[in-house]
């Protein structure tokens, strides 16, 4: 459950997995949801209970898609009208639908019921915004499962209002696997459904999910085709020169790394990604002046300065690096997983008595990002 409406609009840059919109809590405002007397009794599924928890199922799958400080979702409709102050406080140059929604240009709100039907119990969403945009969605199940059908409900509801978050969504879910089935499907929805603008950041994803295939000539026609669509999108630009990198093409890859901050001069992962291509050509001072320009230029940018303390872990100051990545599990929340397990291997290193003092935080090495 959400611990209080959060009013603060967040931009989230979802860094190192082409994901980068904003994220306003008064985007999609939960109005209410009707439940049968039986349920409420029986189960203490109560009409507060479940708009709680579709909220918190729509601000999951926010989560999951790229932001941890976010999410889509106010629970309450008098929020949804300070969305309109978005726009003076942001300006965008490469807005996406979500970012539309964000300033308040594309509100929704939503009410719906749960109806006991025969054997099924069903689930009736609909939903408008202030531009006369309207939905309706309905999902049964026959084993009568309240939560199945609010995340069944919680998908749905989003890949009506952008079917690209929904494509990250599964992406980030089946990155461990490798095994990209839904978020192909949810791409090919979205390359159908997405406004034009959106393009771009659809055909960035598709270019990254070839990337993690090992399709790297299919992933650099894929960044290219979003570059077509948008010249000023920087992010595909890296990702090809990640893809020449993969091929062990280095110098090219620089050389899209140097494109990158031509079309944006402030933009750290570049420098990230051109600093490990300069260790693989075996020049660790050009790669450490590059890792530290990238830090310098975003020290508070959690993905840099981890990454940055990684590249001081194995080859610089452990003490220094054991600061930065200590920084950066904060900067992160402290939810990172990998920012802590990378935290601690360096810790032990720097001070191995730890490994006796503390085995109850004992982890494997792994390897940086």
């Amino acid at each position: 459950m959400l611990d209080s409406i959060i009013t603060i609009p967040l931009l989230a840059v979802g860094a190192f997995f082409g994901v980068s919109y904003f994220v306003s809590p008064n985007t999609i405002v939960i109005q209410s949801l009707s439940v049968p007397h039986h349920i409420e009794v029986n189960e203490g599924y109560t009409s507060e209970v479940v708009t709680g928890l579709l909220s918190d199922a729509i601000a999951g799958i926010a989560d999951t898609a790229g932001t941890s400080r976010g999410n889509y979702v106010s629970e309450g409709s008098a929020q949804a009208e300070s969305a309109e102050a978005l726009s003076d406080w942001f300006g965008l140059a490469q807005p996406i639908r979500a970012t539309q929604v964000a300033l308040g240009f594309l509100p929704y709100a939503f009410s719906g019921e749960f109806i006991q039907d025969g054997e099924e119990l069903v689930l009736r969403i609909s939903g408008q915004s202030s531009k006369f945009w309207h939905f309706e969605l309905e999902r049964r199940r026959a084993d009568g499962d309240v939560l199945a059908l609010i995340d069944e409900a919680a998908l749905g509801l989003l890949q009506e209002i952008d079917p690209y978050v929904v494509a990250v969504y599964h992406f980030r879910r089946e990155i461990p696997t490798k095994d990209f089935t839904e978020t192909k499907h949810a791409i090919d929805h979205a390359l159908i459904h997405s406004p034009r603008k959106n393009l771009p950041w659809v055909y960035a994803l598709l270019a990254h999910v070839l990337f993690f295939e090992g399709d790297y000539e299919g992933s650099i026609l894929k960044n290219r085709q979003a570059l077509a669509l948008d010249p000023t999108f920087p992010r595909p630009m890296m990702r090809w020169g990640e893809n020449l990198a993969a091929l062990g093409r280095h110098d090219e890859a620089i050389g899209r790394y140097k494109k990158v901050l031509e079309i944006d001069p402030v933009y750290p992962e570049a420098l990230v990604y051109w600093g490990k291509s300069l260790m693989a050509k075996n020049d660790l001072i050009g790669a450490r002046a590059k890792y530290r320009e990238a830090y310098e230029m975003d020290p508070d940018f959690d993905r840099i300065v981890h990454a940055y303390g990684m590249f001081l872990a194995e080859h610089g100051d452990k003490v220094q690096a054991a600061d930065l990545l200590r920084r950066a599990v904060t900067l992160g929340d402290g939810h990172n997983e990998k920012y802590i397990e990378d935290l601690r291997r360096v810790q032990r290193e720097v001070d191995p008595s730890l490994e006796s003092a503390m085995p109850f935080a004992k982890i494997e090495p792994t390897s940086s990002n």
